[in-house]
């Protein structure tokens, strides 16, 4: 088992105390997975990324290699070891 880098942004820094975070990762596991391994690590940051029904909460953007997980498989989506995580809260502006 190796881990993934997860980078963060904006207001979920001040959830963790930190730029990115760690988390246990097998190659090829789905977003889905990876998020539920969050739940042991940094359980306040994976209340605010998914609801009671394990899906997302619409409060955090969910981009691998740039892109947003809704367009892709959703929480479905494949994770390959070489693949760039971020999470990043919704901006609005004007």
């Amino acid at each position: 088992m190796t881990t993934k880098t997860i980078k963060l942004f904006a207001t979920l820094r001040d959830l963790t105390g930190a730029k990115q975070i760690e988390v246990p990762f097998h190659d090829g596991e789905t977003v889905r997975e990876l998020l539920q391994s969050i739940y042991h690590t940094h359980p306040i940051l994976a209340e605010k990324m998914l609801d009671e029904d394990g899906e997302l909460t619409g409060l955090v953007h969910v981009l691998v290699d740039g892109r947003n997980v809704e367009w892709l498989g959703g929480l479905d989506t494949p994770i390959r070891e070489s693949d760039t995580l971020i999470f990043l809260p919704p901006a609005a502006g004007g």
